[in-house]
C-alpha cells in the first residue's frame, strides 16, 4: 500500500540510473565506488545521520598478531551464534581492503611513531583492532567520504523518500520530496542507506533525523523485513542527552560504579551484558557513573569530543563521576539482503543500519558497524556494475479517502513511550502484547487521518514498531540483546532468523 496522495501525471517526473538514498558511510561509499566504476549515482539525503556522531572507530584485522579467524569468532561469538557465517567472513576478509580504500579517500587514521596503524580494543574483541581518529572518526570519515564524492562531481541532492514505486516485486522508482514539492524519480536501481529505527525509543543515541519510518515504507512495499526483534542498547549515554561515551573509554580503563562506588559488572563484556547490568542497578533505585578518572590515556587529547561535551554540561572527567543510561543505539535488523546488499524486490539494495546482512546475529560487535557500511556497500555497487537492468515505465497514482483531520505527530512520544517501557532491555509476554494493542490502535488512527508527509512518518514508525514487537513475541527465549524476562535462557530451537512480511503485519493490523 502507499500513504500519502500522489498522481505522476502532475508532479515532476525525473530518471536516474541509480538513486542512492542516505549520506552516511554506507551510501557516501557505495556511490563513490558506483562513481569510480563508471557508473553515474544520484544521492539523496535528509542531512547529516549516525555516521558523523560515531566516535568509537572502525574494526578491521591490520596487525600480524591479529586474525580474520579471530574476527569472525569474535562476532559470531558476540551475536550469540545466531550470524551469517558466510557474511561475517566476507565482512573480516574484505574489512582490511576498505580500510585502505578509506584511507585513500582522504581519512587519516591515528597513527603510531612507526607509521602503523594506533588501534584499541573494545568489549567482546580478543585484540586490538579498532581503527580511530581520536574521539571522533565517524565525523572523520563523513568529512573525507563527503569531499571525495564532491571531487567525483557526485550529485547530491537534499530530499526525502516518501514512497518506493514497485510492480510485480520489482522497482519502478521513487517519490521523493525536494523543496516542499512531490518529484517522481524513475531508476533502474535504488540503494537504501538510510541508516535504523533505534530512534522510536524515548531514550536513544540517535539523532532526531534518523527516524525509523524507512523500515515502515519497505514493509508496506512488500519488502522481507528480518530480525527486528534485536535491538542494542548502548550501556554508556550521558544522563538525559543523546550523546553516547565511546565503548573505548572503557578499553582505555573506564569503569562502572553505582552511587557507592560499587563494581558491579567487567565493562568489556560484549554491549547486551553490561547494558542490562546497569539497567538493574536502576531498576535497584542506583544511580550508576562511568568513572574516567583512572584512564590509562589523557582523556582530553584522546577523546576531546566526550571531554568538551562533558565540560559543557558541568562534569570535569577528571575529577567527578559521569553520570550514565543505557539508550536504544543500533538497530540490528531490518530489511533483508544478500551478500550483495540486494533486497528481495528486485532492483533495490540495502546496505547499512537499515539492512539485515545478518553479520550481527542477536547482538552486534563493537565498532562492527562502520565495517559493514563499507564492505557491503562496496559489493553493492560491483553488483550493480554487473547487473543488467532497463527502466520500467510505469505511470502511478494513489488516492486515500481521509475521515479524520487529526496530526498524528502527537503520537510520536506515545510510540517511544510504549517501545522503551515494553520492547525495551527486558521484555515478557504480557508487556508485549499490550504494546502490540497500542500501537495497533495509534496505526488504525494514521489511516484515518490526512495522508501528509507528518501523518506518514508516523504511521510507518508505527509500522516498523509493530514488526519490532511481533519479532520479539515471536522469539519465546532470551538471545543477545532480546532478554525475555519470562523466557531468560536461549533455546536451540529459536536460532532462526525472524522474518516479518507485509500480510502478517498489516491484516493482522486491520482483523
Amino acid at each position: 500500500m502507499y500513504y500519502i496522495e500522489f498522481d505522476t501525471d502532475f508532479i515532476p517526473n525525473k530518471e536516474a540510473d541509480i538513486l542512492v538514498i542516505g549520506s552516511g558511510i554506507a551510501g557516501l561509499f557505495c556511490a563513490i565506488t558506483l562513481k569510480n566504476l563508471k557508473l553515474n549515482p544520484i544521492l539523496i539525503t535528509r542531512g547529516i545521520g549516525n555516521t558523523y556522531y560515531s566516535q568509537g572507530g572502525i574494526a578491521a584485522v591490520v596487525s600480524k598478531e591479529d586474525s580474520t579467524a579471530w574476527h569472525v569468532l569474535d562476532t559470531l561469538r558476540a551475536g550469540r551464534n545466531l550470524g551469517d557465517v558466510k557474511n561475517i567472513e566476507v565482512l573480516a576478509q574484505e574489512g582490511p581492503n576498505r580500510i585502505v580504500d578509506l584511507e585513500l579517500y582522504g581519512v587519516n587514521f591515528d597513527k603510531k611513531e612507526d607509521g602503523t596503524f594506533e588501534t584499541t580494543i573494545e568489549g567482546g574483541h580478543s585484540y586490538k583492532r579498532v581503527l580511530k581518529v581520536k574521539d571522533y572518526t565517524g565525523k572523520a570519515i563523513y568529512e573525507a567520504l563527503f569531499k571525495k564524492a564532491k571531487e567525483l562531481d557526485i550529485t547530491i541532492l537534499e530530499g526525502e523518500l516518501l514512497e518506493i514505486i514497485t510492480q510485480d516485486n520489482a522497482l519502478v522508482g521513487c517519490v521523493i520530496e525536494q523543496n516542499n514539492d512531490l518529484v517522481f524519480w524513475r531508476s533502474k536501481f535504488l540503494v537504501l542507506a538510510t541508516g535504523g529505527a533505534a530512534s522510536m525509543y524515548s531514550h536513544t543515541s540517535n539523532p532526531l533525523k534518523t527516524r525509523a519510518d524507512v523500515i515502515g515504507v519497505a514493509l508496506r512495499r512488500g519488502f522481507l523485513i528480518e530480525n527486528p526483534e534485536f535491538i542494542q542498547f548502548h550501556p554508556t549515554v550521558f544522563e538525559n542527552t543523546n550523546l553516547l561515551i565511546s565503548e573505548a573509554v572503557r578499553g582505555e580503563g573506564g569503569i562502572l560504579v553505582n552511587q557507592n562506588n560499587e563494581r558491579f559488572i567487567n565493562e568489556l563484556e560484549p554491549r547486551d551484558v553490561v547494558a542490562r547490568a546497569i539497567y538493574k542497578e536502576i531498576l535497584k533505585g542506583n544511580k550508576v557513573y562511568l568513572d574516567m578518572r583512572g584512564l590509562k590515556v589523557d582523556i582530553k587529547s584522546r577523546f576531546p569530543t566526550i571531554y568538551n561535551f562533558l565540560i559543557e554540561h558541568n562534569v570535569d572527567p577528571y575529577k567527578d563521576l559521569v553520570p550514565i543510561t543505557p539508550a536504544a543505539h543500533y538497530y540490528i535488523g531490518g530489511i533483508r539482503t544478500d551478500e550483495n546488499g540486494e533486497t528481495t524486490v528486485d532492483g533495490v539494495y540495502a546496505i547499512g543500519e537499515v539492512a539485515s546482512t545478518r553479520v550481527h546475529g542477536a547482538n552486534r560487535l563493537a565498532s562492527n558497524s562502520l565495517l559493514e557500511g563499507v564492505v557491503f556497500g562496496y559489493r553493492a555497487a560491483y553488483s550493480i556494475a554487473l547487473s543488467k537492468r532497463g527502466f520500467k515505465l510505469l505511470k502511478a497514482k494513489n488516492q486515500r479517502n481521509s475521515i479524520k483531520d487529526i496530526d498524528c505527530q502527537e503520537y510520536f512520544e506515545n510510540i517511544k513511550d510504549i517501545m522503551w517501557k515494553y520492547a525495551g532491555l527486558e521484555r515478557d509476554e504480557e508487556g508485549l502484547s499490550y504494546a502490540i494493542k497500542k500501537i495497533k490502535d495509534i496505526i488504525k488512527i494514521c489511516t484515518l487521518a490526512k495522508p501528509t508527509k507528518k501523518n506518514k512518518i508516523i504511521f510507518d514508525v508505527g509500522l516498523s514498531a509493530y514488526a519490532t514487537l511481533q519479532g520479539a513475541l515471536k522469539r519465546r527465549e532470551s538471545r543477545g540483546s532480546h532478554f525475555r524476562k519470562d523466557f531468560p535462557y536461549e533455546k536451540d530451537e529459536y536460532r532462526y532468523n525472524t522474518k516479518i512480511c507485509l500480510e502478517e503485519s498489516l491484516d493482522s493490523i486491520f482483523d
